[in-house]
């Protein structure tokens, strides 16, 4: 009996090890056509060439996204989604999501006064907006990186952690670390991915998370503006 209880244990952990693994292979299935486009683009230039790798990499997220909601839906991963539009749970992520904004101003404001954004992220943007159309990108953060980092950094390791302590602490420091690395903005992405764990912490809807994570990536760039202007703040 504890053998079978043991095996049972560790066959659980390595599910979700190899899932959280899995939505990461899909998640960047579609960025194969940024990082390596001449595999797929040798003889196109110019708009020729934005085109083709915009139509290639739209078609590569549409296949992603199918595979990725499909795993999760079958999972359960998606229980509880329609909670989301009570007006009690509405106010609340309205609520939060003004909160995070804020947070984040502060803290992009702070690093951007007393540090350097590394060149390789700047070469790196600036190289996939030569790539394909602007809009493309839009989509991608706001709505593809929601829905696979909020499945591989909430739910898939909460059910990996049954202790909810560790779940969220091991959930808020691998989200903000797997997007700086080493790098002093980290002060701007831990407080950050500290309220998206907070958001999912509290009632286990993961739709919740997605739907605060995505506004944060589709209004970020205006509302930092709107902040500067209201605030007068530019640098702290």
């Amino acid at each position: 009996m504890m053998d079978d209880s043991f095996k049972n244990y560790w066959m659980n952990k390595l599910k979700y090890f190899s899932l959280f693994i899995l939505l990461f292979a899909i998640y960047w299935f579609p960025d194969v056509i940024l990082g390596y486009p001449e595999i797929y683009l040798k003889s196109l230039v110019g708009y020729d060439r934005q085109a083709t790798a915009t139509w290639i990499f739209l078609g590569n997220m549409a296949i992603s996204l199918f595979l990725g909601i499909l795993i999760c839906y079958k999972l359960g991963y998606y229980k509880n989604t329609l909670s989301i539009f009570k007006i009690k749970n509405i106010l609340f992520l309205l609520f939060t999501t003004i909160v995070l904004f804020i947070i984040y101003f502060f803290t992009f404001t702070y690093y951007n006064s007393h540090f350097i954004t590394p060149g390789i992220a700047k070469e790196q943007a600036a190289y996939s907006r030569q790539i394909v159309f602007p809009f493309v990108q839009f989509i991608s953060f706001a709505i593809c990186a929601p829905i696979f980092e909020e499945a591989a950094f909430r739910t898939t390791i909460y059910r990996f952690f049954k202790n909810d302590k560790i779940a969220f602490i091991v959930s808020s420091i691998s989200f903000a670390w797997m997007h700086t690395g080493a790098n002093p903005i980290l002060i701007v992405y831990l407080p950050m991915s500290v309220v998206l764990t907070l958001i999912y912490h509290g009632r286990r809807v993961l739709g919740e998370s997605i739907l605060v994570h995505g506004l944060m990536n589709a209004l970020l760039p205006t509302i930092i503006v709107l902040l500067q202007t209201i605030t007068g703040l530019y640098y702290l």
